[in-house]
């Protein structure tokens, strides 16, 4: 698929098809997506203000969030959104992944994707 076509929806689901990609790169693996598990969804802001916001916005949706300073190879304020004992199931990643993009754009930042980690059931 072109980056272009990635970043469109799926008709079933409305999860973009790049998410898509990496559930079916999980279940290839063995992951249970129905069980609860670590996921983690990465944003980039250009000043601490923008990321405070941002978090600020994350932890009120539940999310524990870390806010990380800029480094000498990374110039913007990372935000990290974590989210534990969630299923891997199209309306938390849809709705998760759409919220952290429209975020990001209404601060000038970036959203970077996400990654999920074994299952913890």
């Amino acid at each position: 698929m072109t980056p272009a076509e990635l970043m469109e929806r799926s008709k079933v689901d409305g999860i973009r098809y790049r998410d898509l990609q990496v559930v079916a790169q999980l279940e290839k693996l063995g992951y249970n997506l129905n069980a609860p598990r670590h996921v983690l969804f990465y944003l980039y802001f250009p000043g601490k203000d923008q990321a405070e916001t941002a978090a600020e916005a994350l932890r009120a949706r539940g999310h524990q969030v870390g806010l990380r300073e800029p480094r000498t190879a990374i110039l913007d304020w990372a935000v990290v959104a974590e989210s534990r004992d969630r299923a891997l199931i199209p309306d938390f990643l849809r709705d998760t992944v759409d919220f952290c993009e429209d975020l990001a754009k209404k601060h000038g930042g970036r959203y970077d994707g996400w990654e999920a980690g074994p299952d913890l059931g």
